[in-house]
């Protein structure tokens, strides 16, 4: 994954790998998060099958864009996968 960010004249790129982002301290907290939002149940079993989608998307489509916001100042973030 990775993490560009363009303001002011500056480009910032961050590359960040999946397994650092998604591991089981991440899924605890963002089942947690999920329990606030979503009325239906989401164990871990259905985290792990969404962790392994991503990482199979990541090698069917190496830049596919998760994120891309543009401001009116000419700001942006751009994530890919």
């Amino acid at each position: 994954m990775r993490i560009k960010v363009e303001a002011e004249g500056h480009c910032f790129a961050l590359p960040v790998p999946l397994s650092i982002i998604i591991n089981g301290f991440t899924a605890k907290i963002i089942k947690i998060c999920i329990k606030k939002y979503v009325p239906f149940s989401f164990s871990g079993k259905h985290l792990l099958v969404l962790v392994k989608e991503l990482k199979r998307a990541k090698k069917n489509f190496p830049n596919l864009v998760l994120v891309d916001v543009k401001t009116s100042n000419g700001e942006r973030v751009l994530i890919t996968l």
